[in-house]
């Protein structure tokens, strides 16, 4: 099973538009983080009265499907040389999760998964990413993650994916070894 946290505010947007690509023909779970309401993280670490989660939000439910996946993709547009704000908010929440008697083994198991990370932006994203595949590789380092990977595309207007022959080569391939899995 695969889930899919799609990172954008555009429902027609280019990454997500790479993630439907990509998951053609699997068992998947695609979950717009635009549309739901995750609150920010509470870092009460060194509190006296330790861990109590006290909010009220969607971010336990999207957890237990990303929980619930062997794979997991992240497709986000480039927002000022980072993810955008949706997906970080459920990465922050992360902090609250690693301390949660509810999910003992969180960090263990999010090891065990393999991680797609979709990014699309204009004006040289080869380049201007770079910031943001670093980020997610020190937020996988310790997460103790191996198995990840990154597409980067080229595109800003709607639709405008597209034209990056190079990228949908790649997703193209990539949805063939996931189909393959799959059988």
């Amino acid at each position: 099973m695969i889930t899919c946290l799609l990172g954008s505010s555009r429902n027609n947007g280019n990454s997500n538009a790479l993630a439907e690509k990509l998951l053609i023909n699997t068992e998947h779970k695609m979950i717009n983080l635009y549309d739901k309401k995750i609150d920010k993280v509470i870092d009460n670490r060194h509190s006296t009265e330790g861990f109590k989660n006290i909010h009220e939000d969607d971010y336990d439910n999207i957890l237990d499907d990303v929980m619930d996946a062997e794979t997991v993709v992240f497709a986000t547009p480039l927002y000022w040389y980072s993810m955008s704000a949706s997906l970080k908010l459920f990465i922050d929440r992360w902090t609250e999760s690693l301390r949660d008697t509810n999910r003992p083994h969180f960090k263990e198991e999010m090891a065990k998964k393999e991680f797609i990370v979709i990014i699309v932006g204009g004006d040289n994203p080869a380049v201007k990413t770079k910031p943001l595949i670093d980020q997610f590789k020190y937020i996988f380092e310790f997460m103790n993650i191996t198995n990840y990977s990154f597409i980067v595309g080229d595109a800003v207007k709607p639709l405008e994916i597209e034209k990056d022959v190079k990228t949908l080569e790649k997703i193209n391939t990539l949805n063939q070894e996931l189909v393959n899995r799959n059988k």
